[in-house]
Order: C-alpha cells, then structure tokens, then sequence
C-alpha cells in the first residue's frame, strides 16, 4: 500500500492542532489533520460563542455525550467538537499541574515526563503577558496568557478575593508557580479580554499557508486499518459521504478522552472479552482501553441572582482559590471559584434543581479523585455515542472532601459582599449545613463533572497491565499508532487539563520527529 501522508492526526482539539502545526515544520512530512466538527478559518466566520469567550459553549458545538455519575444519575458530558477541540469551548483557564502531578507520570515508568522535563514544553506552548521572562514561563510561544488587573474584575469576583482573603487564604500573584497556592488571578487564554485564543487560532492559523499540511474539517474516524500488525490509515467519513480507506504511514489518535478510546475499540485494541462481544477482532489485548477514567468533581454552594446583578457579557470566571484539603492534606487538591453567571439553560436537570435559569456562587472542585471511571461502547456504530460511567464518589474518602468543600464554600458565599448579589441559596439551608447526613445528600444530587477527562488510554510501561501506550505516545502491540490527548495521563493533574493537554502536544511532536 502506498502511503497517501507520513502522518495522519485524528482530532484538531488541544493536543492534535499542536501535533498538526508542530509535525507539518517540516517541509517534506504530508500531515493530514482530521476534525468532526467544522473549521472556521477566518476570525469573522467563527461563532461567537466560540469567538468571544465569555462563558462556556455547550450547545453548538458539543458531541452531545451523557455520563453517569454515580448511581444511575446521568449529565451532560461537553467536549469541543471543532477545530480546537475543548479549548475552543472552555472556561479560557491557563492553568498547570503542580510539580508533584508530572513527577508522579515519571516515576509509574514513563520517563521523559517529570515537571523537570516538561517545563521546557510549558514555557514553549505560552506567550505569557506577565511573567514570560521569569524562569517558570515563556515568551513568544502561541498560545497567549495574561491575568485579570483588579480593575478588570466583576464585582462578585472582587467579592470572591475578599472573602477568601478575610478568611485567611493568602494572595497569590502567578498561579502556575510551581509553589504557589492561595487566591489570586486565573491565568486566562483570553488575553484581550474580548477573544478567545484557541490551539485553532493560535498553533493552526500561523501554519495553514503550508503547502504539506491539509485539514479536512467535518470528517469522522469509524477505525484504523490495519496490515498485520501495522497501521496504514483510517476509516473516515466526511459529512453525509461514505466511508473511504485515508491511507498513511503512521496514525496518531489526538481526538480526546472519550473518544480516542472509542476509535481503538472498534479498531480491535482493548479488553479482548469486550471487543469479542462487539464482534470486533481482537488485534491487541489491552485492558486499560477505556479504563481509568478520572475526572474532577464539582459542586458547591449557590445563589439564585438579585435582578439585574448578573453580566452575560462579563467573564465566567476571573479568580480562583487553590488549596488543600484538611481531609487529604494533598497539596492543592481542591479548587474554588466564584461563577459571575452560569446559565442553566443547556442543564434542565440543574435547573429543576435551582428552581431557577441562571445561577452564581462559589464552586469547589476536588482535583484527586481517587474513583475510576470507564468508557465502553453499546455497539461497533462509529454515530453510536459511548457509554460513559464516571463512578463518582466509588472512593469513600471522595464524600469526605466534598462534604468539607461544600462548607468551605458555604462559609465563603456567606461573605457580605457576595451576599448581597443573591435572592437567597439554592437547596441549601443554615439548617442543613452542620448535618453530615443532609450535606452528604446535598453532594449526591449536585455533584458533577467539571468536563476534565482523562486517562481512558493511559501511558505506561508494556509491563504494566493497565498501559495503553508507552512514554512516547506509541500502543503497545501494534506499530505506527500512537496517541496523544489527555487519554494518555497516567493520572490527572490538580488543574484544569487544557494547558497539560497542549503540552502533551508538544511533547509527542517531539518525540514523533525523533522517529
């Protein structure tokens, strides 16, 4: 077979337009990036839910998944579905592991990637607009980061500072110092204060002119096609085509959490019993394909809004608290933040919750999740979404964290100042909070993801029974596939993954262009 390109990249998301930008530098590789959902090449044709981002775009540009929490309770799962992937839908958060988080990648036999090592790939990615000089950050690089001037700020974050300062939190000037921890600015890819930067505007737009990298937007992956036990291309579709043979000399699946798994297991990579079952042929017995599954977990204390004190137009989000929790002691294992608006709108289930449309309050989030969750598929239909099962809260000391967290975050939303923005709490009552049973009740109904996925495809050593593929992206078992996305993290880091997901990027392309 003669190979169409040297490199096929399914998934134009966080990692994969790092991989397609970074790979096509070479004038004589043929890149072919793949993407499900559309490509907006030009600033005034993006939407702007994606173009301005303020808030998070769930709707228009969403896979559409559902996961189950626990218990049987199902939610809405949101993954970018355009060039940019997650990054081009989130809450614009710049923010990095701590230290101990890469270092922890390194020592379960994956060299190459402790925070020593990939601090050089952090500093590469950004374009810090406050600290690109200082010996923890980067200038030049694609993607931008500034932080939010006091200024800058919406009252209810402005609120949000003070009350985590009058409680005792200390102030933080750069959240991703590797020792920082405390309350201070989100280091936000939205530098302008008006646009989102997304790896689409950033990494892809600087290098469509090139001759050797074509993007193919609108076009799904069914599988890999295999000779022996090679890859030599993929099964895709463009929108409303038939299915067609995309022939290359190596294959590497940057298409996210969810659904890079899904590709392998109808490609006959994963748990030979599930596949056997799918009637799928078994090319690599895997049983971590879809396994590991571990994402953060999300609740807190909110307010339905006075009128008039919301701002659609004003940022998500602008703060955040980083610190650890009394029931761990795990450095930054938990998160705060204040929400300026949330709109419950796409969320009917929270809405029927609230008793209302809109909402703003104090989140917490556990970033240490000791739950694993997993990813499988009810049939071999590459339009048939996987099911996925988060198995929150499966880790008993998991209630413990979020129980605390919930009355942390109660304490601070008591604050006068964020007070004052709302007509009273929803569900939560000063009865309720000092009652461990009604609290755990609380956490149960309300708890959710915070959309940070990861692990499904983890890296390890062939030795480890879990490992999907090795320190260099690489399956194990077969040769010229490769995976690279958030799949791939042996576990998760204590912040939101998109930043860690752009440096994985940069970290394969590295590796691939060794090979």
């Amino acid at each position: 077979m003669t190979a169409q390109y040297d490199d096929i990249i399914v998934g134009a998301g966080s990692a994969g337009a790092v991989l397609a930008a970074r790979l096509s530098e070479d004038p004589d590789r043929r890149v072919l990036l793949l993407e499900g959902g559309p490509d907006y090449v030009a600033p005034e044709d993006m939407p702007e839910d994606i173009f301005y981002g303020r808030t998070m775009s769930f709707v228009d540009h969403d896979w559409t998944f559902r996961a189950d929490v626990h218990d049987g309770r199902r939610i809405r799962y949101p993954r970018g579905r355009t060039t940019g992937g997650s990054s081009a839908v989130g809450a614009t958060v710049g923010l990095r592991g701590v230290p101990a988080d890469y270092d922890e990648w390194a020592a379960a036999g994956n060299p190459g990637w402790s925070y020593a090592d990939v601090l050089p790939y952090f500093r590469r990615l950004e374009d810090d607009l406050d600290f690109g000089d200082g010996e923890f950050h980067g200038a030049g690089g694609p993607m931008p980061i500034r932080r939010w001037r006091p200024e800058e700020l919406a009252p209810g974050q402005t609120a949000f500072v003070e009350a985590c300062r009058d409680a005792g939190f200390p102030a933080v000037e750069d959240h991703n110092h590797p020792e920082s921890t405390g309350i201070g600015s989100i280091p936000s890819t939205r530098p302008d204060r008006v646009h989102r930067a997304t790896t689409g505007t950033t990494y892809l737009r600087a290098v469509r002119g090139r001759a050797n990298l074509e993007i193919r937007a609108r076009t799904t992956v069914d599988r890999v096609v295999f000779e022996g036990s090679r890859a030599v291309g993929v099964l895709a579709s463009a929108a409303g085509g038939s299915a067609e043979l995309v022939e290359g000399r190596r294959v590497i699946l940057a298409a996210g959490a969810v659904a890079s798994p899904a590709i392998l297991l109808r490609s006959g990579i994963g748990p030979a019993e599930d596949l056997r079952r799918l009637g799928v042929d078994v090319r690599a017995d895997l049983a971590g394909v879809g396994a590991n599954l571990v994402d953060h977990q999300r609740t807190g204390a909110f307010l339905v809004p006075q009128p008039g004190v919301t701002d659609p137009t004003e940022a998500f989000l602008q703060q955040i608290l980083r610190t650890t929790s009394p029931v761990t002691g795990e450095f930054n294992d938990l998160q705060y933040y204040m929400v300026n608006h949330f709109d419950l709108g796409p969320f009917p289930e929270l809405q029927m919750l609230a008793g209302a449309t809109e909402i703003l309050g104090v989140m917490v989030v556990a970033q240490r999740p000791g739950s694993r969750g997993r990813i499988t598929l009810p049939s071999t239909d590459p339009a048939a979404a996987p099911t996925i099962e988060l198995n929150f809260l499966d880790d008993e000391r998991e209630m413990d964290v979020l129980v605390d967290g919930v009355r942390t975050a109660w304490r601070l939303a008591h604050h006068p100042d964020i007070l004052k923005l709302g007509q009273g709490f929803v569900v939560l009552r000063d009865a309720m909070i000092d009652k461990d049973d009604m609290v755990r009740q609380y956490v149960k109904t309300s708890l959710e993801s915070a959309y940070h996925p990861a692990g499904t495809v983890r890296m390890g050593p062939a030795s480890d029974p879990d490992a999907v593929v090795d320190a260099r992206g690489a399956v194990h078992g077969v040769e010229s596939l490769h995976v690279c996305d958030a799949s791939i993290m042996p576990n998760t880091v204590r912040a939101n993954t998109n930043l860690t997901s752009i440096m994985i990027g940069e970290r394969i392309a590295d590796r691939l262009r060794e090979d």
